[in-house]
């Protein structure tokens, strides 16, 4: 009899290890266009985990216009992890003497195979619920002169259930332009769902002053460059667009990892890519896309950190996907879109992300108190209180001042 489980369970081994692959072939290349559910991760006591473009002239996003040949301006190459031994390999069971008939084990192939092909649609079942869980904590973020001479729109992630949005400083920094050349010329608005729809106003909450030190003589640039370093802003929900729109008890937000992702991991990135729609197909018919791929390579700015990750290319690598969440299988946030390199195809284009690792490490020296302290305040608004008064005058004044050379 052990003879005989032992051919079976090697049979199941090798279907399975064939069913996986293909099933994970099958997810790396998919997108998907399913509305949202709205899983609220209601039992997390933390949101940080510790473990492992509307313009008839000008609709862009200025991440799809950053476009290093690989972030070597002040990245620098991370070198993987040394690969840990090979585990011995075990040796093959041998067949038994006198080993029983199939039949007498009261089991079939067919029940062999009916349970792998369970196996294989459950794996299917929790990527498509990971996929619908990140694409409800996706938004869009839609900024316009009151002209509508230009526009910018981006991407971001809603990080806490009060409805704190992680994004690019480099979509969140019109919010400093609000009142130039006059009071109210920039609005921006947060659409979500599947065509994205107006339905939330939000406030600047933080965008590291170093950022706009290092970059506010690119505000008007056509197609600004950059690393990534520093390239993450803080929006907090303040209302609806309407007064027929109200506030939900709980947003839809994603846990935020502090460890670094791995070479070869799978994670799904999304974004509201709007690399090739215009005008008012861009107000209209803006859809979310996700896909899963891998983490092809690390970098790290100046330490020995992972800071950065490169992703290939998918339908995502377009402008407008700046600020979209990459998350690993489990659905916790494990980095921020910031660069596209590349033209051409979708697919032979690369994304960048900065990882949570990295915000963290960065939010905390640049802010003088942690990401977690902050999104633990009781009043949210007192933080939005202190950047107002302490860094929002100064940043909104510089880049003015570039916009007036």
């Amino acid at each position: 009899m052990n003879g005989t489980l032992g051919v079976i369970r090697d049979l199941g081994i090798l279907v399975t290890a064939a069913l996986c692959a293909a099933l994970i072939a099958t997810y790396t290349e998919r997108t998907y266009t399913l509305e949202p559910s709205y899983d609220t991760l209601a039992t997390a006591t933390s949101t940080i985990a510790y473990d492992e473009t509307s313009s008839p002239s000008l609709p862009t996003d200025p991440e799809s216009e950053i476009t290093p040949p690989k972030p070597t301006q002040e990245a620098v190459r991370q070198d993987p992890p040394s690969a840990a031994p090979r585990a011995p390999d075990t040796p093959r069971p041998q067949p038994a003497e006198n080993a029983p008939k199939v039949e007498e084990l009261g089991i079939t192939l067919d029940d062999a195979i009916s349970s792998i092909n369970s196996l294989a649609q459950g794996q299917s079942s929790a990527a498509q619920s990971v996929n619908d869980r990140v694409r409800g904590a996706l938004v869009n973020v839609l900024c316009s002169t009151a002209n509508g001479t230009k526009s910018v729109t981006g991407s971001g992630v809603i990080i806490d259930p009060r409805g704190v949005i992680l994004t690019n400083a480099h979509v969140a920094q019109f919010y400093l332009l609000r009142d130039y050349p006059t009071p109210n010329s920039v609005s921006c608005v947060i659409r979500t769902g599947s065509p994205a729809y107006p339905r939330y106003r939000a406030e600047l909450m933080y965008l590291p002053p170093a950022w706009i030190h290092d970059n506010a003589q690119k505000i008007d640039d056509e197609r600004p460059t950059g690393t990534g370093e520093r390239d993450y802003a803080l929006l907090r929900i303040t209302g609806g667009v309407s007064a027929s729109v109200e506030l939900p008890a709980q947003f839809p937000f994603l846990l935020i990892a502090r460890f670094e992702p791995r070479i070869g991991e799978d994670v799904l990135q999304a974004g509201y890519a709007a690399g090739f729609l215009g005008g008012i197909t861009l107000l209209s018919d803006l859809y979310a896309a996700s896909a899963w791929t891998k983490v092809r390579d690390v970098y790290t700015f100046n330490a020995n950190t992972i800071d950065l990750v490169s992703l290939g290319g998918s339908i995502v690598a377009q402008g407008g996907s700046s600020g979209g969440p990459v998350t690993n299988k489990d659905g916790i946030l494990m980095g921020v879109i910031v660069t596209n390199v590349g033209t051409g195809d979708t697919e032979s284009r690369n994304l960048n992300a900065i990882t949570t690792a990295y915000i963290i490490r960065d939010f905390e020296s640049g802010r003088g108190k942690s990401l977690e302290a902050v999104l633990s305040t009781e009043n949210l608004a007192d933080e939005v209180t202190i950047f107002n008064q302490v860094y929002f005058p100064a940043m909104s004044a510089a880049l003015k001042a570039e916009l007036e050379r």
